[in-house]
């Protein structure tokens, strides 16, 4: 039976060359948005910019976002429960994902795909304040054109898509490894992961310390803000003995 350290490498394996082809992507997309944005420009009226929010939805619709997103939350985020099981069987349990905890878990990709919806939203809104600043003062078509793709280039969502995935992928994991552990038994908590030239201070003092931990000490480190965004690490529950027979120090 792999150890917990070699599942959470295979789950690695599958998320890292999934954000490689998503981060491609993304670019795809974006190029896709700004040149739909761009031709739309022709003939608008301030009428249309009121609404604009319609209008960047269709753009978004037709560049391929909301495809690309539930490409994340149907498809990447699939691909992690076989190795949440396995990882409770490192730990010492049996145990399977039930009939109640699909119903939940489909309530956390909606929100995981509310939260794209958003940042997509929030684009379309920059854009907006934008477009209505140029009509107002006459300006040009090639003034508002530039406009558009300088918004684009300076949003969140086009500067940070690969955080915000990376993020939404990590945070959903470690979501289903928790859905599941309430229910297993008695256990502890072990902190898993990579440690290499991109890892935190923070979480490589967790790591290097190898401890077991109860559900509230979890709670304090997952919460801790140098933990933050794009954690590549994980809490995976054991049996007590498993943990001390794997080397994790009992604390």
């Amino acid at each position: 039976m792999p150890n917990l350290d070699a599942i959470y490498s295979q789950d690695k394996a599958k998320i890292d060359a999934f954000i490689r082809q998503f981060d491609g992507d993304v670019e795809k997309v974006f190029s896709r948005a700004k040149r739909l944005a761009q031709s739309a420009l022709a003939g608008i009226s301030q009428d249309d910019i009121l609404r604009y929010e319609l209008i960047w939805r269709e753009v978004l619709r037709d560049s391929g976002y909301y495809v690309l997103v539930n490409k994340l939350i149907d498809d990447q985020f699939n691909e992690l429960y076989t190795g949440a099981i396995k990882a409770f069987e490192a730990g010492g349990f049996s145990t399977a994902f039930t009939t109640e905890d699909a119903t939940k878990i489909q309530i956390l990709k909606q929100m995981k795909r509310d939260f794209f919806q958003r940042l997509g939203d929030d684009v379309g809104l920059a854009v907006k304040r934008e477009l209505y600043k140029h009509t107002i003062a006459d300006a040009s078509l090639a003034t508002m054109t530039q406009g558009i793709a300088s918004t684009l280039e300076g949003s969140n969502l086009a500067k940070y898509a690969k955080t915000y995935a990376v993020t939404a992928i990590g945070e959903f994991q470690q979501e289903v490894i928790d859905l599941r552990a309430k229910d297993v038994g008695e256990g502890v908590w072990v902190y898993v992961g990579v440690n290499d030239g991109k890892t935190r201070d923070f979480c490589r003092r967790v790591l290097s310390r190898n401890e077991t931990y109860n559900d509230s000490e979890k709670s304090r480190i997952e919460g801790d803000s140098d933990r933050a965004y794009n954690c590549r690490h994980r809490f995976y529950k054991m049996k007590k003995e498993e943990a001390v027979a794997n080397g994790y120090e009992s604390n």
